[in-house]
């Protein structure tokens, strides 16, 4: 039976997200979306490691190990471990988004064209492979459009299986919602709260909801918090999920927080 895995890596601040798929046949494959690792800490290649040793029960990595990382945004808390990630584990593409920050962007394009590894900036224009048996379909950011904020040319996909869709946002912010809040598939059942639980991801100035409208309370959110320096997530954001009825985790209060979307549905596993 094909599923998909998601996995939010705490990682303490920013994102760090494994993508595992199993298809019809028992075929698995592997994707990365964002690391924030810095020289310092490497917390999702720590657990990137340990994760496929388990799985593999060895400590060899036959590479390249991911069908595809990619770069939601030029951000540092985002994209500063990308590069030691590709150079670990392999991959066969590389995708981001276009971008004002083109100095953060450069050194992993630059890498990505001394390793033959095939890049590409991606946008709702361009028809994205299937990744196993899951349909992915890109929402954000337009064909043509640089955003002055950067958060706002984060990639947003809708990733489809057995009629049922995963949401995984970047850290889009309010402009991008009013253009996009009505694709939100009406058969949503895990939602990655956007721009780590903050005000300006989920808030209108009203501190009314955005995507909250759009999305069904059934669904399940995933926050990559972001507490220092940014204490994200807002508590006026947690309060508008509590209220509204979501079921949410969060990886500083349960660490890793893991979804598994099969034909029987979702279900959702912490570390703590």
């Amino acid at each position: 039976m094909s599923s998909l895995k998601i996995i939010l890596i705490n990682v303490g601040w920013g994102d760090s997200i494994l993508l595992e798929t199993t298809d019809d046949n028992g075929q698995e494959t592997y994707a990365m979306i964002d690391s924030n690792d810095s020289s310092n800490y490497k917390s999702s290649l720590i657990f990137l490691r340990r994760y496929f040793q388990r799985k593999f029960n060895t400590s060899t990595i036959n590479k390249p190990l991911f069908d595809w990382v990619m770069l939601t945004h030029a951000h540092m808390d985002h994209g500063e471990g990308l590069k030691e990630i590709m150079r670990t584990f392999g991959t066969n593409r590389f995708y981001y988004s276009k971008s004002v920050l083109n100095s953060n962007l450069a050194h992993l394009q630059e890498y990505a064209n001394r390793t033959g590894i095939a890049h590409q900036a991606i946008d709702n224009n361009r028809v994205f492979p299937n990744f196993g048996d899951v349909q992915i379909e890109v929402l954000w950011p337009n064909e043509d459009e640089i955003s002055d904020n950067e958060n706002n040319n984060s990639i947003v996909l809708a990733l489809k299986l057995h009629q049922q869709t995963c949401m995984l946002t970047g850290d889009a912010e309010e402009e991008v919602w009013n253009v996009i809040k009505n694709q939100i598939p009406n058969d949503t059942v895990f939602f990655k709260v956007p721009h780590h639980g903050s005000r300006n991801g989920s808030l209108d100035q009203q501190g009314q909801g955005t995507w909250t409208t759009n999305c069904s309370n059934q669904a399940f959110l995933g926050i990559s918090t972001h507490n220092r320096p940014f204490n994200h997530p807002h508590q006026e954001v947690i309060d508008l999920f509590t209220n509204a009825g979501y079921t949410f985790g969060r990886t500083d209060d349960n660490y890793h927080v893991q979804i598994v979307m099969d034909a029987n549905g979702v279900t959702t596993k912490y570390a703590h």
